[in-house]
């Protein structure tokens, strides 16, 4: 990517995307993990969002029930942290 081929590159990734080709910043001596985002420690952290017009319907509820299903958290939590 652009930032890992800068040396003087910075950027903002999930931790979810950190790969070795980039190094995570500690924010106040804290490191960026599952744990640190859940209890809030580490304070750079956004949620994922569905955002829709409305109430979502048809494909879209469909979609939205299946991942914040059990079975779709599992495969959520597989690389990013789930909310359940």
């Amino acid at each position: 990517t652009a930032v890992a081929g800068d040396v003087n590159g910075i950027g903002y990734i999930s931790l979810g995307s950190l790969d070795e080709s980039v190094t995570a910043v500690k924010i106040d001596d804290v490191e960026p993990s599952d744990e640190t985002i859940q209890d809030g420690t580490y304070k750079v952290a956004r949620p994922f969002l569905y955002l829709t017009k409305g109430e979502p319907e048809g494909v879209v509820k469909a979609f939205i029930d299946f991942v914040m299903s059990s079975e779709g958290q599992e495969i959520v939590a597989e690389g990013f942290i789930s909310v359940k």
